[in-house]
C-alpha cells in the first residue's frame, strides 16, 4: 500500500518496526514467518538457535493499548535476522502478571534491559507465547495453508486419499489444492456415481458431465474357470457358462461429456491434456476394479469441414483447426447446409483406442 506521499517504499517490515502496535500478535507472527521463512518455526521443536523470533512481555505497569508493544528487527553477527517481539499479555511481570507486583517493580527499578530476573523469566515467556501461537494456528487451516498444499495439514488431508507420499500428486498430474476439498468423499468406504460426477464437474466446470451406471461389458473367463463336461464348472444354473466370455452389467460405467465445442472435444481425446486429468481423477476415485469408457459429444454446429491436401506423407486431411485424425476427428458431411446432429465418440481409456462411433 502506498504512503501518504504516494510512494511505495513502506515495506511490511518497516511498518512492523515503526507501528507494530497496529497489528495483532497473531498477524505479526504470520507476516514475519512468511517473509523470513525461518528454519525453525514458532512453537515447534526448534532448535532454539534457528528461531529468529523471540518473545517477551513489556516491563511496564501502564495500561496496554494493543497485543504488541513493539517489534525490533535486526541482524546478529552472522547477518541472520533477529526479531524481538514485545507483547502485553501472558507475562510473569507487567500489568497481566499473576505474581505479586513487587517482581515487576524490582525489574523496573533495576536496569530492565539487563535484569537477570527478567532474562530468567523470559526463557519461559518465549516458549509460553510460542505455544500459545501454535495453539491458535493449529485449527485455523486458512492461516497455515501454503501454496500447492505444502503445509502439514494439507499433507494429512492428501494422505486420506492416498496422495500423501511425495511425488504422487506430480505423477498423477493433479492439483493438490483442488483435491483437498474432496478428501471427505474420496476417503469414504463407499464411492457413488453422484460423488464422481460432482468431482469431475468441479474440475471441468465448462463441460456438461453425466455418469451412466451399469453399462455392461464382456468379461473373458479364465481357462481354469471354463466349463469342462463331467469334470468341473458344469452344474447348470450354478457355475456353468457356455463360451469364453460372459456378459455382466455391474462391472462398468460410462462418463458422458458434452455436447462441447471442437477445441474442448479434442482436449478430451487420449492424447489431450484434459483426458490425462480426467483419467487420473477416475482411477484415484475408484476403489473397486471397475471398467469405464468415455463418451464425447460434439455439438453439431462445431463439426469441422474436411479438406484433402496433397501431402502424401502423414496427413490425411485438414480442418480449419489443424490436422484431422481418422476415426476420431474426421467426418464426411453430405449436406452441410442442413442442421447437423451432435456426434459422439466412445472409447475405453484402458485400451486407448476407439470402441464405437455413433450418430
Amino acid at each position: 500500500m502506498a504512503a501518504q506521499d504516494r510512494t511505495t517504499d513502506n515495506s511490511v517490515n518497516k511498518m512492523l518496526s515503526e507501528e507494530g502496535w497496529r497489528f495483532s500478535f497473531f498477524q505479526i507472527v504470520q507476516l514475519l514467518e512468511r517473509y523470513f521463512r525461518p528454519a525453525a518455526r514458532v512453537g515447534y521443536q526448534g532448535p532454539a538457535s534457528e528461531e529468529i523470533i523471540r518473545f517477551r512481555p513489556l516491563a511496564s505497569l501502564s495500561f496496554p493499548v494493543s497485543d504488541v508493544a513493539s517489534v525490533e528487527i535486526s541482524e546478529d553477527d552472522e547477518n541472520k535476522p533477529r526479531i524481538n517481539v514485545t507483547t502485553t499479555f501472558l507475562g510473569l511481570y507487567g500489568t497481566t502478571t499473576p505474581l505479586p507486583i513487587f517482581y515487576t517493580e524490582e525489574i523496573l527499578w533495576s536496569d530492565k534491559e539487563n535484569s537477570q530476573v527478567r532474562a530468567f523469566m523470559d526463557i519461559f515467556h518465549h516458549r509460553l507465547l510460542s505455544l500459545f501461537y501454535r495453539c491458535w494456528i493449529k485449527y485455523r487451516y486458512h492461516t497455515q495453508f501454503e501454496k500447492e498444499g505444502k503445509d502439514d495439514f494439507s499433507k494429512r488431508m492428501l494422505g486420506l486419499i492416498g496422495l500423501g507420499t511425495p511425488g504422487h500428486i506430480e505423477n498423477a498430474g493433479l492439483s493438490a489444492v483442488r483435491l483437498i476439498r474432496f478428501s471427505g468423499m474420496m476417503s469414504q468406504r463407499s464411492r457413488s456415481a453422484s460423488a464422481l460426477e460432482g468431482i469431475l464437474s468441479d474440475f471441468f466446470d465448462d463441460v456438461p458431465i453425466h455418469i451412466e451406471q451399469c453399462t455392461g461389458r464382456w468379461v473373458t473367463i479364465k481357462q481354469e474357470q471354463r466349463i469342462s463336461l463331467g469334470l468341473n464348472n458344469c452344474i447348470l444354473g450354478i457355475d456353468c457358462s457356455v463360451g469364453e466370455k460372459v456378459y455382466g452389467r455391474s462391472g462398468s460405467f460410462r462418463i458422458v461429456l458434452g455436447p462441447v465445442r471442437y477445441e474442448t472435444f479434442v482436449s478430451f481425446l487420449p492424447d489431450g491434456e484434459r483426458f490425462r486429468i480426467l483419467d487420473s481423477i477416475v482411477k484415484l476415485f475408484l476403489k473397486d476394479a471397475l471398467d469405464f469408457d468415455i463418451k464425447l459429444l460434439l455439438s453439431g454446429g462445431e463439426i469441422p469441414g474436411l479438406k484433402l491436401i496433397s501431402d502424401s506423407q502423414t496427413k490425411l486431411g485438414q480442418t480449419k483447426l489443424g490436422q484431422t485424425k481418422l476415426g476420431w476427428t474426421c467426418w464426411l458431411i453430405s449436406n452441410p447446409s442442413k442442421g447437423l446432429e451432435d456426434q459422439s465418440l466412445v472409447f475405453k481409456p484402458a485400451e486407448m483406442k476407439m470402441a464405437t462411433v455413433t450418430h
